[in-house]
């Protein structure tokens, strides 16, 4: 698989994200079992399009290098520091336990 339609898609929701003020985001999996992405804005969460779940290990994957996750040891946590449209990306990326 091409990896730069998911390079893409993971910078637009982090893009989209950071754009809104978010303060968390989290992907998972909806009651639906489609994958779920989600981000807080000022205490509200807002679902944004569930992208098709085939590309969901690219797209966690794509988090997990910008991160620099294969760097650390558990539990890991990282900054998300790239340019994105004119814009920077910054954002702290904390694994739960």
């Amino acid at each position: 698989m091409n990896e730069e339609p998911i390079r893409r898609f993971t910078l637009l929701v982090l893009f989209q994200a950071q754009q809104d003020h978010a303060t968390e985001l989290t992907i998972g999996l909806a009651s639906s079992g489609r994958p779920a992405i989600r981000y807080k804005v000022g205490g509200t969460w807002y679902d944004m399009s569930p992208p098709p779940a085939h590309i969901m290990p690219g797209v966690v994957a794509e988090l997990e290098r910008l991160a620099d996750f294969a760097n650390q040891p558990y539990a890991k946590q990282g900054l998300i520091d790239v340019a994105c449209g004119g814009s920077r990306l910054r954002l702290l990326t904390p694994v739960a336990q």
